[in-house]
């Protein structure tokens, strides 16, 4: 409450507020504060017009006791923090979700392209134990169109395999098309590669 003479704020006439300023109140809010019947007493003032100016000293003091602008500059700043902060904590978790979900994707993708992959790998496997059928009996034309359906398979595998086994399934590439050649030239060879080559595929058709 503001520390101005009663004359200033409450309109008190110079002769009351000497009277009042001999009975102890010399502010709005020692006015405010007085027991009026005592301060009636003490300054030989009517008890109603005290109580007036009572109820003038009050109103004063609540609306002299608004917050100030630096106060007031404080609590927005810091209200504006703790709004950043928590849209940031939000932002977070909602990234963090994002994130996880999007882990959760790439574990399901990857789940299912070594699905197909092993699955390419048993149906190569058939069809090299083909090739091999035909190798035992000298028919290398036969060979030679088993094996492509091999090479056909594994070029699928290529297509649809995981990151950590892409570097495998380049090699059972060119393990097949090594074969191809030598199933090609009739080569005595060709069989130690079928064999290789049916090793790799079981490996990779066999859930790990």
């Amino acid at each position: 409450m503001s520390e101005n003479k009663l004359s200033d704020v409450l309109g008190v006439d110079q002769s009351a507020e000497d009277s009042l300023s001999r009975a102890g109140v010399h502010t709005p809010q020692e006015l405010a504060e007085a027991d009026a019947e005592s301060l009636a007493m003490a300054s030989g003032i009517p008890i109603d017009r005290i109580r007036d100016w009572q109820q003038r000293a009050r109103r004063a003091g609540s609306r002299g006791a608004r917050r100030s602008p630096v106060a007031t500059g404080w609590m927005v700043a810091i209200f504006g923090l703790l709004i950043a902060v928590l849209l940031g904590w939000i932002t977070m978790t909602i990234g963090s979700r994002r994130i996880k979900q999007a882990e959760q994707i790439k574990v399901v993708a990857e789940s299912r392209l070594d699905i197909a992959l092993r699955f390419a790998a048993g149906k190569a496997t058939d069809e090299l134990r083909q090739a091999r059928l035909a190798l035992h009996n000298k028919n290398w034309g036969s060979a030679q169109v088993a094996l492509s359906e091999v090479r056909e398979c594994v070029a699928f595998m290529a297509d649809v395999a995981p990151e950590g086994k892409r570097k495998e399934v380049t090699k059972l590439r060119d393990s097949v098309e090594q074969l191809q050649r030598a199933a090609e030239e009739q080569s005595e060879g060709a069989m130690d590669g079928i064999n290789a080559l049916e090793a790799a595929l079981d490996e990779l058709a066999s859930p790990e």
